[in-house]
């Protein structure tokens, strides 16, 4: 069976088919380039190519086609549930945990967890993404929310579009920040030089804001709270390198590098940690369907708990 999915665009500029990705209308770009190929996207009533430009305003109509039966076998994966009812269900993602299948994660990520533990998952984000309105990188823990169905997936994501829902992160970074308080807003794109890497561009790119704060630390690292306005891929990773402080055991950033000031147990736990010390701690949004605000926070995992005990900054 089909559906169709109504979405009206809040900021000009993008191309259509990178536009549906993000706004995790399509589960890639390709999925997204093949619906517009065969027809099934159109703007403003219209059809349309992948690169067109979208532009505020716009109404974007999905006719979805039947999708086959989804190849994911569900099975029990472990993560908190925070909070579960008809319309969302919202959890703690644990560190290392993809959140759907893809290259080298086809058998264990986050949405096989999903099916198994609820079989009533929105259809809009695909067969492989089944409820997925935003993500976390791999090696990012904390707060996420999932669509039960298709009316809170497009609430939801047109929430996180326009920039209502409220996220903070807490990371570890390497070096003292000497400034209390700091608002970053700059550009950000792709490497030229390495594909999976995200850089600072004072020119092109696309904006992102990220309000930083100290809470402790001392010489050789500091917590900091992080709260953004816009959700880039690798954002918060990318900024506090661009700062030259960058998340501990962010091999891809510089986590793991430059660790002179450290003493040898520390330099340890940072290369064995396997991921940056990255948490999602606090998602406020409004509910798709009852309209309440809600607050979810999600505690520290236990490494994150053990790196502030060895630095000494708890």
């Amino acid at each position: 069976m089909s559906h169709i999915v109504n979405h009206v665009v809040a900021v000009s500029g993008d191309r259509i088919d990178h536009y549906l990705a993000s706004q995790g209308l399509c589960t890639s770009r390709s999925e997204a380039q093949k619906l517009i190929k065969e027809g099934f996207v159109s703007v403003n009533g219209e059809g349309i190519k992948a690169a067109y430009a979208v532009q505020a305003d716009d109404r974007i109509v999905i006719d979805f086609p039947p999708v086959s039966p989804s190849q994911i076998v569900p099975h029990q994966v472990d993560f908190e549930i925070l909070y579960e009812d008809h319309d969302i269900i919202v959890i703690n993602k644990p560190a290392q945990l993809v959140v759907h299948p893809g290259a080298g994660n086809y058998d264990t990520s986050l949405v096989h967890g999903l099916l198994h533990h609820c079989k009533d998952l929105s259809g809009i984000g695909g067969v492989e993404r089944p409820g997925i309105v935003h993500r976390l990188d791999k090696g990012t823990s904390g707060v996420m929310v999932v669509a039960k169905h298709d009316r809170a997936h497009q609430n939801l994501s047109e929430q996180f579009q326009k920039h209502l829902v409220v996220k903070e992160y807490l990371a570890l970074c390497l070096g003292q920040i000497l400034k209390p308080q700091q608002t970053l807003i700059n550009f950000i794109k792709r490497s030229e030089t390495n594909r999976k890497k995200f850089v600072v561009n004072q020119r092109k790119g696309k904006e992102a804001i990220s309000h930083i704060t100290v809470l402790r630390g001392n010489e050789r690292v500091t917590l900091v709270s992080v709260k953004i306005d816009t959700g880039r891929t690798h954002q918060i990773r990318v900024h506090l390198s661009h700062l030259g402080h960058p998340v501990l055991g962010d091999e891809v950033y510089g986590g793991t590098k430059k660790l002179h000031l450290l003493k040898e147990q520390e330099r340890q736990f940072v290369r064995g940690i396997g991921h940056p010390l990255l948490h999602s701690r606090k998602l406020s949004l409004t509910h798709p369907v009852t309209a309440k605000l809600l607050v979810f926070e999600a505690k520290l995992p236990d490494d994150f708990i053990m790196a502030q005990n060895l630095f000494l900054i708890v």
